[in-house]
């Protein structure tokens, strides 16, 4: 349970072996797909995976990871890597993201937080919270590591947490079933824990842009989920080949962010390629989609009763192109929400397209929280 203290560093031969295969892609042909409306458009990911083998610089980015400093801890028999900023005396932050998210969406978002510790981990069988060693492994099982991570492991009696995708999801179960270490709940995907739909009349005329981004989801954008939710396996084995990786990822890198038409106007593609990178050289795609089956093989259930479900104080920044929008009104009666702000533009990857205004977020909110 003992973290240890952890550098990161890929093999020169994973990365020759990486861009030889890149150099090998056979690309199949794309047609009438200009908009990405039949998924990946083979001319924006021909381009993206030339950057990758040629111009990309693993080494420099390897670095700039290491310029923090990064622990490994077993709990429960399974390895969790964490970023960890050590600030004694102030408020410990835990930062969790989800898929395709890794740790590293938050390299502009800590300097900002100087008020805070900050812990930033990879979900289990994420990045180099791998190689996954036991099934189960869902949001619930999470929500207890990192507890465990934040109380045993790092000694604080109390913390706030924030996430966002399956980390928002953690964020909220910790919240919901350790109130009495949870200071607060920053979230800017709120979504209810049990995967119960949520009443449709509840949007209200101002929430136009993100009732308009969740009906597209619902719609046209789960196809994704059904894999990894019911065959995760058989989306591990894409790890033989980085198109298939980069591909798989970036379509939802383009559907989720906020441009118009060029995401790396939103999610720059330095921040693509190390992201990739990650997810490639930890063959990381299938035992992270495999969290989202054993999320949803292990029903839910309240850990008390009573109303909100939420009960700790929680802040919400409602971006106008997260595909997964839930209304106001509903967060109001599933959260102690006493935070809402609007955001001018952002999607679904806060901490990479809008770094200064999450970071603004979480200042706000945790700062005038007491933290015991």
């Amino acid at each position: 349970m003992t973290p240890e203290r952890f550098e990161i560093h890929v093999d020169d031969e994973e990365i020759t072996d990486l861009r030889r295969r890149l150099a090998a892609a056979r690309l199949p042909g794309d047609l009438d797909n200009d908009q990405w409306g039949y998924g990946t458009n083979e001319t924006y990911l021909a381009g993206l995976l030339g950057s990758w083998e040629g111009d990309f610089d693993w080494r420099a980015q390897e670095a700039a990871m290491n310029a923090f400093d990064h622990y490994r801890a077993t709990i429960g028999g399974q390895l969790v890597h964490y970023m960890h900023v050590a600030r004694p005396g102030a408020l410990p932050l835990l930062l969790l993201g989800g898929w395709p998210w890794t740790f590293w969406d938050f390299a502009e978002v800590a300097p900002q937080l100087s008020d805070f510790e900050l812990v930033i981990p990879d979900l289990p069988g994420y990045g180099f919270s791998t190689p996954l060693t036991r099934p189960g492994t869902g949001f619930m099982d999470t929500a207890e590591m990192f507890h465990e991570l934040m109380t045993q492991s790092l000694g604080h009696q109390r913390y706030g947490v924030y996430g966002s995708d399956w980390g928002g999801f953690v964020a909220a179960q910790l919240a919901h079933t350790h109130p009495e270490a949870v200071v607060g709940l920053h979230t800017t995907m709120p979504y209810p824990l049990s995967f119960a739909p949520v009443d449709p009349e509840l949007w209200q005329p101002e929430e136009a842009s993100r009732q308009q981004a969740a009906q597209a989801w619902a719609q046209h954008g789960l196809a994704y989920f059904q894999m990894h939710a019911t065959r995760p396996q058989t989306v591990a084995y894409l790890t033989d080949s980085p198109a298939a990786v980069a591909g798989w990822i970036v379509e939802k890198i383009h559907a989720w962010s906020d441009h118009s038409g060029n995401p790396d106007t939103a999610y720059p593609r330095d921040k693509v390629l190390a992201t990739l990178s990650i997810y490639w050289f930890t063959r990381s795609l299938g035992s992270s989609a495999r969290f989202y089956a054993e999320s949803l093989r292990r029903p839910w259930s309240p850990s008390r009763e009573g109303s909100p479900v939420i009960g700790v104080p929680t802040a919400v920044a409602a971006y106008p192109k997260e595909p997964a929008a839930t209304p106001k009104r509903w967060m109001e009666e599933y959260f102690d929400l006493q935070r809402y702000t609007v955001m001018e533009r952002g999607g679904h990857f806060p901490a990479v397209e809008d770094p200064a205004g999450l970071s603004g977020e979480l200042t706000k909110f945790f700062a005038n929280l007491p933290a015991s």
